[in-house]
């Protein structure tokens, strides 16, 4: 997220919803130890996402992401990360007061994102840290397809799926504007396969929708925080998804993903071939 308003509009046949790139959990519960691989990208005071290693010196994100830290109106030559569960960084400044942090000047978006056409678009961008994670070992890439095979054809599965990220948690109200609440604490939100939106004509193969239900038990996706790793909960470690945005509802948008959960799917062909082209 970045503190000046990125939105996008999107005309459904049935209804209307803004969207916005989002990725932050809101509810959920306190990730710990369970998904050591996921990481907070940072420019301290800026700007900020999360992000999933997937190869020691690699972090995928979402293409909105990279594409405006590359953007040169935006001034950004360098970017901290951070696999600490609760980083240390002021909610009010967004500055980094301690921890363990990771610095890249080197960031890449797919060839395919296009910003004007966002959702429809390729959603994905690495970023290339200076040295090596010490200690943690990456998340797995899926096998081509494995969310067809996980969510079948009916629109109906038991499968859950694990939204995985750090930012937002919640709205203050009261005694003026709302203000956005940061705890900078990995979080993983457990949402259920979705494709209700879709039924309506905004479908795209590389979408993965879910729904939320933000709780403390459940959690959903937020504004402030894009790039968080999905997985499914029945295989450990296994990324199949970037979350990319969220469906909004409620007064001045407080309920930020209160509908869906919009997220990319990487166990596409182009998808993986990009990402292994890096990793190799």
């Amino acid at each position: 997220m970045h503190r000046r308003v990125f939105a996008v509009v999107v005309a459904l046949a049935l209804a209307l919803a803004m969207t916005t790139p989002a990725g932050a959990i809101t509810g959920g519960q306190p990730d710990e130890n369970g998904h050591p691989y996921g990481a907070l990208l940072l420019v301290p005071g800026v700007t900020f996402c999360s992000g999933t290693l997937i190869a020691p010196d690699l972090v995928l994100t979402a293409g909105h992401c990279t594409s405006f830290w590359t953007d040169p109106a935006s001034k950004i030559t360098e970017v901290q990360v951070t696999f600490d569960t609760e980083a240390a960084v002021d909610p009010a400044t967004w500055e980094i007061t301690d921890g363990t942090w990771y610095t890249s000047t080197e960031w890449y978006t797919h060839p395919g994102y296009v910003d004007a056409d966002w959702p429809y678009t390729a959603d994905y961008g690495l970023v290339v840290l200076e040295e090596e994670v010490d200690g943690i070992a990456p998340a797995e890439l899926p096998d081509e397809g494995l969310v067809d095979d996980l969510i079948g054809t009916t629109g109906q599965t038991a499968e859950r799926f694990l939204d995985v990220g750090y930012g937002q948690d919640g709205v203050t109200v009261g005694g003026g504007p709302y203000t956005r609440n940061f705890e900078f604490v990995r979080k993983y939100s457990v949402q259920r396969f979705n494709p209700s939106v879709g039924s309506v004509g905004t479908t795209d193969p590389a979408w993965l929708i879910l729904g939320n239900a933000p709780s403390a038990n459940h959690g959903a996706g937020c504004g402030g925080d894009s790039g968080s790793g999905i997985y499914a909960a029945s295989l450990d470690d296994t990324l199949v998804a970037v979350h990319t945005g969220g469906y909004r509802m409620g007064y001045l948008s407080r309920l930020c993903g209160r509908i869906t959960s919009l997220n990319h799917r990487i166990d596409l062909p182009d998808v993986l071939a990009w990402l292994e082209g890096f990793a190799d």
